[in-house]
Formats: structure tokens, sequence, C-alpha cells
């Protein structure tokens, strides 16, 4: 009956740690959004790899009013072993700025790293900014 008991402990515990072997897939992003009264700029990135693909992408928005300007990129490159992308927004007025950058990069099939910064400034006052970090291999904080 020991010997029973035993067997079917070990068979439970290789069961459940076979899925987790299993899962080679890793994946994440960040965003930022910042706004004021008459400007707002915000970017996102994210990235996956499963070991044999990998894939990224993202997006920029901004938004200014009061005859304001605007400005928005998207980038994204990827090869063999590594997939990059950057996304910039930026609005700014006569006495307000606002800005978003983020910069995801893959490497395939070992980590994901994504961050994001913003900035949002009005005329005379000091600049307000965020940072926002993922890495796949690092459990965030």
């Amino acid at each position: 009956m020991r010997n029973k008991l035993i067997l079917a402990a070990s068979g439970l515990a290789l069961a459940i740690s076979a899925p987790a072997l299993a899962q080679k897939q890793k994946s994440g992003g960040t965003s930022g959004r910042t706004s004021g009264q008459d400007v707002n700029a915000g970017t996102s990135g994210y990235g996956s790899t499963d070991g044999s693909s990998i894939t990224v992408g993202g997006t920029a928005d901004a938004e200014a009013a009061n005859g304001g300007t605007t400005d928005t990129r998207t980038r994204a490159r990827v090869n063999d072993r590594r997939g990059m992308q950057m996304s910039t927004a930026k609005a700014r007025d006569e006495d307000e700025r606002a800005r978003s950058r983020t910069h995801t990069t893959v490497r395939q099939g070992e980590v994901v790293r994504s961050r994001t910064s913003t900035m949002y400034k009005q005329k005379g006052e000091r600049p307000v900014r965020t940072n926002d970090v993922y890495r796949s291999d690092k459990p965030n904080k």
C-alpha cells in the first residue's frame, strides 16, 4: 500500500510541473498616456515569442486643441533573432506639451522587454514624468 501512495504522489508532481515546462511563450508590453487641459499623448507597445516566432506591435496617438500641433510615429523591425518596436506621440500648444514614448524589444525564445515614458509640461511649471518597465524574465515590482 505504501508503494502505491508514493507512486501516485510522484505521478501527480509530474503532471503539475509538465505544463509549466512545456510553456515557452513569453509576452508582455507597456503603455502610457499623459494629458493636460488642451493636449494629450499616449503610446503602447507589446511583443511575444514562443521560440519559433516573434511578434511586436504598438500604437501612438496625440491630440491638441486650440491650434496646437501633434506628431505620431510608430515603427517596427523584425529579423530571425530580434524584434524591435518604437512608438512616439507628441502634442503641444502655446502653453502645454505632452509626450509619450514606448520601446519594446523581443529576443527569439528568450525575453520580452518594454518600457514607456511620459512627460507633461505646462508653461512655467516643472515637467511631470512617469516610467513603466516590463521584463518577462523578471517579476514586476
